[in-house]
């Protein structure tokens, strides 16, 4: 599957930035809390819905610009409420740990891809992938050096979960609607992982402003899944208009 996705050019070309995005997603890791970063990276459908609206006509809803609201409005209440910092210090097997899930994780989904008829499950898997990432990449911002980067076992889950994560979505979309990927993998990347980050990693709010962010996260996540299905390929008016033609 690897090998057909990178040699449809459209979907390499989608795929090398999605690289770069991944990258200064890790970056804000090493200083923002998980539930923030990744409620950031959800609210990136809203930025679709208005691409289509601008570039292909779409016409969007009342419920879309409610949807488009609660996600602004989520994101700014999550910025105001974030303690900046980097993760507590952990033990050293939580990278280990973290690996060990990942691969769990990609064995579990090995064994029942025969039975994944319907898009759901493959994409809660590929957002529980890619939300690994997202934790192994808060779980090295501690690190002082290359050295220390690279021989992390929380890097190597990295790679993993971004490859498996690459293939369930891969996956989700072959069974279903973009819709159903989009919005069972934002539930996926954003729910489990915020939860580890607070309990675990030690992503904490500002004094007082707890209600704040648990409100700012419901609102950015609930928005974002809301308007996935303007993750939907969209058809151009003119391009309809010469097909009747």
């Amino acid at each position: 599957m690897f090998v057909r996705l990178v040699r449809n050019v459209p979907y390499a070309a989608g795929l090398a930035l999605d690289g770069v995005t991944s990258v200064l997603t890790f970056t804000a890791l090493r200083t923002l809390p998980v539930f923030v970063v990744q409620a950031v990276v959800a609210a990136n459908l809203s930025i679709v819905a208005l691409v289509a609206m601008v570039a292909l006509r779409v016409r969007l809803d009342a419920r879309d610009w409610v949807a488009i609201g609660g996600v602004v409005a989520g994101l700014v209440l999550l910025l105001l409420s974030a303690a900046a910092g980097p993760p507590v210090a952990v033990p050293a097997a939580a990278g280990w740990g973290l690996l060990g899930e990942v691969l769990a994780l990609a064995f579990v989904a090995y064994l029942a891809s025969p039975r994944m008829r319907r898009a759901g499950v493959p994409g809660v898997l590929a957002g529980l992938s890619f939300g690994s990432a997202a934790l192994g990449a808060r779980l090295i911002g501690r690190a002082d050096s290359l050295s220390a980067v690279t021989t992390s076992p929380a890097t190597h889950a990295i790679v993993l979960a971004g490859f498996v994560g690459l293939l369930l979505y891969a996956a989700a979309l072959q069974r279903g609607t973009v819709t159903v990927a989009s919005a069972s993998s934002t539930v996926g990347q954003t729910v489990v992982p915020a939860a580890v980050g607070w309990l675990l990693l030690g992503d904490r709010v500002r004094p007082g402003f707890a209600p704040v962010a648990v409100l700012g996260f419901l609102l950015a996540v609930a928005g974002a899944v809301a308007l996935a299905r303007h993750a939907q390929p969209h058809t151009h008016p003119t391009a309809c208009a010469q097909e009747r033609g």
